[in-house]
């Protein structure tokens, strides 16, 4: 017994030495393969910025948030070994400089070469485009002529708001809203005719609440890619790429889209 016992005691610091032997390597071999964690504002936890009151995106509290944003930002948050934390934060915000609170912005901005000057852009999660939703008193075929004549209404600081500027240039006074919110409510009471939006959004309000407004009309413009936005520079982007192409390629995103939107991103006709 005696002699078992001695052979224990000089056992025991080798097999320690080993373990702590085989844990270097192992640490150093994910640091090597870019296992290492994500640079976040928060260690462990990913803060992720939405906008409330977007239909089919970001709707629900800031406690208990739901839609189509909230469940890509908590995937990726996932992906990536991470928890998330959400915060309310302007849309128009987003690209103007200066220091941010959260590490990415889950608000379904469109991917553009202007706005990649002032943010750095994550992988594209989903396609779509522009669509119109009607007022209840506006019925019938609807054209870009006949489009034209009416009261239409945009929010500030989307490709929306561009192409009706630049491209539709309505021969009415058109009206602007800061939130998605304050244009579907003009829209409902009339005070506009038509909102040109991301027609996602579009499509979840009108099937939200199908007696507030007139029929998604169709759809305008060109395809447009929605991803993630990150501060000019940020670290983490990378990471965020990465974690997004993997979901994307298992259909994640699709899967999103499908609950929150329908059939809405393909069925829906164009605008001529």
């Amino acid at each position: 017994m005696r002699a078992t016992s001695l052979r224990t005691r000089h056992l025991l610091p080798a097999a320690l030495i080993a373990a702590i032997a085989v844990a270097g390597l192992l640490t150093v071999g994910a640091l090597a393969r870019g296992d290492a964690a994500p640079p976040t504002k928060k260690p462990g936890v990913l803060t992720a910025a939405i906008r409330l009151g977007n239909p089919g995106f970001s709707e629900g509290t800031i406690a208990n948030p739901y839609g189509f944003s909230v469940d890509a930002a908590r995937a990726v948050a996932k992906r990536m070994g991470l928890k998330v934390r959400f915060i309310n934060y302007p849309f128009g915000y987003l690209f103007v400089p200066g220091p941010k609170p959260y590490d990415a912005a889950f608000q379904f901005a469109t991917i553009t070469p202007q706005r990649r000057r002032l943010v750095d852009f994550a992988a594209w999660e989903i396609a779509s485009g522009l669509g119109v939703l009607v007022a209840k008193d506006i019925t019938g075929p609807m054209t870009l002529a006949r489009l034209r004549t009416l009261q239409v209404c945009v929010k500030q600081v989307t490709t929306g708001f561009a192409y009706v500027q630049e491209v539709l240039r309505p021969k009415g006074l058109v009206l602007e809203y800061p939130d998605t919110s304050d244009a579907l409510r003009a829209l409902s009471t009339s005070i506009c005719d038509a909102f040109v939006f991301d027609l996602p959004a579009l499509a979840a309000a009108k099937r939200a609440a199908p007696g507030r407004y007139g029929a998604v009309a169709g759809r305008v413009g060109s395809t447009e890619y929605y991803g993630p936005v990150l501060p000019k520079g940020s670290p983490l982007l990378p990471a965020v790429d990465k974690a997004i192409t993997s979901l994307r390629r298992e259909g994640a995103f699709k899967r999103f889209a499908a609950r929150h939107f329908g059939s809405a991103l393909t069925s829906t006709p164009v605008i001529h």
